[in-house]
Formats: structure tokens, C-alpha cells, sequence
């Protein structure tokens, strides 16, 4: 089982030699070697989920406030991320079709 271990204010050590590391807003995970092994994540609670079981999910956010969007689509778009790191890019390849015929949907209903 993987632990995580506070270091100091923005920097936890995993057990299995990785890093956790708050750069500005936002967490990364890094490999024992420095390079980014996946990021960035809005929250440290996402970091180590995903440091726990390799993949995030999606959490509730107070979608009424600038900061709980902002928030939000960041989980989002790390959810994407995450999935599409594990092989399953399902959930990203319906998000590009979804915007896809959204686009195509706008430049239909305005006539070009």
C-alpha cells in the first residue's frame, strides 16, 4: 500500500519514491527523477488519490462561485488525464465529439 508523507508546506513524499508538489494553485505528482508524472491536479486530496489508485474522480464543487468553477473544470479536465494515462480514453474521445457537434451545431443554427 502506498503512504503519504508531509515534508514541508507544498512537498509530501510518497512511498514509492514519487513526490507530491504545489507549484501556485495547482498539486503535481513527479517521478523519483524530477519529471512530472501527472498533473496538474486542483487539490492535494486529488494528488494522493491519485498517488493511492492511479486514476482521480470527479468531486462536488460549488459551481455558484467563480473559484468553485474554476475548480472544477481543473478536476475535469485531470479526470480526462488521468483515464487517458490508464487506457481508457473513452471519456476523452466522447468529450471531443461532444464539442465537435457542439461546434458543428453552432455554424448550422447561424447559416454559414
Amino acid at each position: 500500500m502506498t503512504s503519504v508523507k508531509r515534508i514541508e508546506a507544498g512537498q509530501y513524499s510518497v512511498s514509492d519514491g514519487r513526490f507530491i508538489v504545489k507549484d501556485g494553485s495547482s498539486w503535481y505528482v513527479l517521478k523519483s527523477d524530477g519529471t512530472s508524472d501527472f498533473g496538474p491536479l486542483p487539490t492535494l486530496a486529488l494528488a494522493k488519490e491519485y498517488v493511492m489508485e492511479g486514476a482521480t474522480s470527479l468531486g462536488n464543487h460549488n459551481l455558484a462561485s467563480k473559484h468553485g468553477r474554476r475548480q472544477s473544470k481543473k478536476e475535469f479536465n485531470a479526470y480526462l488525464a488521468s483515464e487517458a494515462k490508464n487506457g481508457n480514453t473513452g471519456p476523452l474521445i466522447i468529450y471531443v465529439l461532444l464539442m465537435i457537434a457542439i461546434c458543428i451545431f453552432f455554424i448550422v443554427v447561424r447559416g454559414y
